[in-house]
């Protein structure tokens, strides 16, 4: 029954993954596009024939015993046919080089198959659903096997080999992490061409398989199916997936920061009196409020007793929680600067200066990070004390302040 539902799923996947991938890009089909889709899609439909409850049902209304497996197989040796053409598109310089190479391999596959049935059918074999453990001392059906394992791995390890030199090539990240799965798929698929080899071979020369190998059958050819089929959408359903989760996050980050920021207005509303426009997406108004916090506290950085940390360890953001809120407190008391004139600190006297793009964020996404574990640590902080000082000269502010909504 577990064999019969991982194959199931596998090959449903399988065919629901090279349907989707072929309807995705209907409008921009290339041969080598159409060739892969076709392969997933065979493979899946050869791994559904091959679950245990298909074969045992097709037993009862087949007109030769074990035809049901015959075409599973044949239908695997099809996808693996679309994958030597896929890849003759691929390394061609000519278009009329890689049809004649696709022909060729066509001739190879007919050849083939036309021998793996004349070798099956001439072994008068009967439904068994050990199949090989079963009939695989036959010299028909080893050859049989060697002959479909042989022409599977062959075809996969050339994928495995190009995908291997492809995948440096681009610099599209989700591009890489489909080829990279579907690679891996693909070497399942050669040790599953393997463990068939291996199994028939030790079947035939001792009547008996090596342990394990019924849980190999189930398990290797499932993951390289599923692998395959993520493989082969990843690089077009990903990227969009990944815009909206990482939308979101930025939302988050946005009203997770509007409490800092809130606190930090007294010196942002100083150094931007006429305001900025709030942005029309989630990265434009993030990435506001990052520079607006952090022009504020270049403004504050004269103020705090140490530097800002260089790591950023959950302590380090209580420390820069505590070292904001004590020097927010002495600029708005006038308290003169506690660091002056130092590389990394600016003089007080031009701390108006601070122009609105002064500061820019390469690593926006890791910034907001720790800008909002900072906020979460200020907001268990107890409230400030006020500095005492001789020379207080409160900060009023100015009369062209422009409130924003966090």
């Amino acid at each position: 029954m577990t064999g019969t539902v991982v194959n199931l799923i596998a090959g449903g996947s399988a065919v629901l993954g090279g349907s989707l991938r072929l309807v995705l890009a209907r409008r921009q089909l290339t041969p080598a596009t159409v060739h892969l889709c076709v392969a997933v899609i065979a493979v899946g439909l050869s791994a559904a024939l091959s679950a245990p409850a298909v074969l045992a049902a097709a037993a009862r209304v087949e007109p030769a015993p074990n035809l049901s497996r015959l075409l599973a197989n044949a239908a695997a040796m099809a996808g693996a046919w679309c994958v030597q053409s896929m890849l003759l598109h691929l390394v061609a310089t000519e278009r009329d080089r890689a049809s004649e190479g696709v022909r060729r391999q066509a001739v190879i596959l007919l050849a083939t198959l036309t021998a793996m049935a004349a070798l099956f059918l001439s072994a008068g074999t009967t439904y068994r659903p050990d199949f090989l453990s079963a009939f695989a001392r036959l010299p028909e059906i080893a050859g049989y096997l060697l002959l479909f394992s042989g022409y599977i791995a062959w075809s996969l390890i050339r994928l495995v080999l190009l995908i291997g030199r492809y995948v440096e090539l681009t610099d599209r990240r989700w591009l890489q992490r489909g080829l990279r799965t579907l690679q891996a798929g693909a070497g399942f698929g050669v040790a599953w061409a393997a463990h068939k080899v291996v199994a028939a071979t030790t079947v035939f020369l001792t009547g008996v398989s090596y342990p394990g190998a019924e849980l190999l059958a189930v398990v290797l050819p499932a993951a390289a199916v599923v692998l395959v089929a993520v493989g082969l959408v990843l690089p077009t359903c990903a990227p969009p997936v990944a815009r909206r989760v990482s939308a979101l996050r930025r939302r988050q980050r946005y009203r997770v920061l509007g409490g800092l920021w809130q606190t930090l207005s007294p010196v942002i509303t100083e150094l931007r009196p006429l305001g900025q426009p709030p942005g029309s997406t989630p990265h434009e108004r993030l990435s506001i409020r990052v520079v607006d916090i952090l022009d504020a506290l270049l403004v504050l950085s004269p103020h705090r007793d140490r530097p800002a940390p260089t790591t950023r360890t959950p302590e380090d953001a209580r420390r820069e929680a505590g070292e904001i809120t004590t020097a927010l407190a002495r600029w708005s008391a006038g308290v003169p600067p506690a660091r002056r004139g130092t590389d990394d600190s600016p003089d007080d006297s031009a701390e108006g200066a601070v122009a609105a793009s002064a500061t820019t964020v390469d690593d926006l996404d890791g910034e907001a990070a720790w800008l909002c574990r900072v906020a979460r640590a200020m907001r268990r902080l107890p409230p400030p004390v006020a500095p005492d000082t001789g020379t207080r000269t409160t900060r009023v502010p100015t009369t062209a302040r422009t409130e924003r909504n966090p």
